[in-house]
């Protein structure tokens, strides 16, 4: 039952891993942590979890990693775009100042940390930007004319 615990911990820091990167590569093997937990529930040898952890995590890349990649990417092709790329293009209000050091603004209600298009500028409070791109968890945003 240790071994359980073991893979349900691993599949959960995986997991928030993958929240920091967005590749999906730690998604996919949090997958197969999560399949050697199943396979140490019903009492596998260690050995045998180690197979599941390996097999779910590359079928998983292999085979699952593609088709959410191109649904979550708008270069994927017709469709909606979905997740932070469906925010590129979008408009921010600066919340606290904006310089190449770093900065605040709201994007439909959730705060983000941000920084300007251009090292040389300086958002103020209250200014309205546009969403260049997006970098992880961090925006790059361009004052509007």
């Amino acid at each position: 039952m240790d071994s359980v615990f073991f893979w349900i911990i691993a599949a959960v820091i995986l997991g928030v891993i993958e929240l920091f990167t967005g590749t999906l590569v730690f998604a996919m093997i949090a997958g197969g942590a999560a399949l050697a937990a199943i396979a140490a529930a019903v009492g596998a040898p260690f050995w045998l979890q180690i197979v599941f952890l390996g097999a779910g995590s590359v079928a998983s890349i292999w085979g699952l990693r593609p088709f959410l990649k191109q649904a979550l990417d708008s270069r994927g092709g017709p469709g909606p775009v979905l997740g932070t790329k469906a925010l590129e293009g979008s408009e921010a209000t600066v919340l606290e100042q904006v310089d190449s050091s770093g900065g605040l603004v709201e994007i439909a209600g959730d705060n983000w940390t941000a920084y300007p298009l251009e090292p040389d500028q300086l958002l103020e409070p209250g200014e309205r930007v546009t969403v260049v791109e997006i970098k992880g968890a961090t925006v790059i945003v361009w004052r509007q004319s």
